[in-house]
């Protein structure tokens, strides 16, 4: 009898504690992954993303800028990448997005409408592909008067094409979130990929926020300048997405 009663309380104790555990894990927060910069970072050719005025707007408070990191050259593990930047004004211009070798040898150009906030272009899948081990330049301007070139604001970036480790492709194929893939990327220090994925993720706000607070703290004691204007940009990126108050 005294057997069967300890047996019953010990199933109904593991029972509770399994419900505990069940709870726990439902109600932990996410943990998301910090950026993390290449193990063998390439020096940057510039190391300021340019743009020290604004935009075409006299009152923007943020210049035209590439989201990357400038204390070294950010990574991309596909031949197809994604740019991203960051456009100050609320109306809309005439946006050039170029692509250079590291020589200088022009590689593509296309034209936009600029939008206020970030912005993203990916590489068209019938371009040829960048080259695995090289390095590229890329600009992003906003033409302010197409009659007077000298008023353009641009910015300047660079991009390293590498390929990833045979672990990484292995963990990427097995993951099943995009905040997983968000995760891996940033934690193997490709920038590119992690913030492209961001993008896509139904959580996208919050993971963008993460992504560019984690490279703010980063570059902050090589590049405290940039590292405040990323920073900058996540509070009027993070201002603009929250809820309006009703009139």
């Amino acid at each position: 009898m005294m057997t069967h009663r300890l047996k019953r309380r010990t199933i109904y104790f593991i029972g509770i504690a399994n419900l505990l555990l069940s709870v726990a894990l439902w109600i932990a927060p996410v943990a998301l992954a910090k950026y993390r910069p290449p193990k063998t970072p390439s020096a940057p050719k510039d190391t300021m993303p340019g743009a020290s005025r604004g935009g075409c707007e006299s009152n923007a408070s943020v210049g035209l800028s590439p989201l990357v990191p400038f204390s070294h050259v950010g990574q991309t593990s596909t031949q197809h990448p994604t740019f991203t930047w960051f456009v100050p004004d609320r109306s809309p211009h005439p946006l050039q997005l170029r692509l250079f070798t590291s020589t200088g040898q022009p590689l593509y150009r296309t034209q936009m409408q600029s939008q206020p906030g970030m912005m993203q272009f990916s590489l068209p899948q019938d371009r040829p592909g960048l080259a695995i081990g090289q390095s590229y330049r890329w600009q992003v301007v906003l033409v302010c008067n197409p009659n007077i070139s000298s008023m353009n604001v641009v910015a300047v970036a660079e991009i390293a094409v590498v390929k990833p480790s045979s672990a990484l492709q292995t963990q990427l194929a097995a993951a099943q979130t995009p905040q997983q893939r968000i995760d891996l990327y940033a934690e193997a220090g490709l920038w590119y990929d992690a913030i492209a994925e961001a993008h896509k993720s139904p959580q996208s706000q919050s993971a963008v926020l993460e992504l560019l607070d984690s490279l703010a703290s980063s570059e902050a004691q090589p590049l405290k300048d940039w590292s405040d204007r990323l920073r900058q940009i996540r509070a009027i990126k993070r201002e603009r997405q929250l809820p309006q108050p009703k009139p």
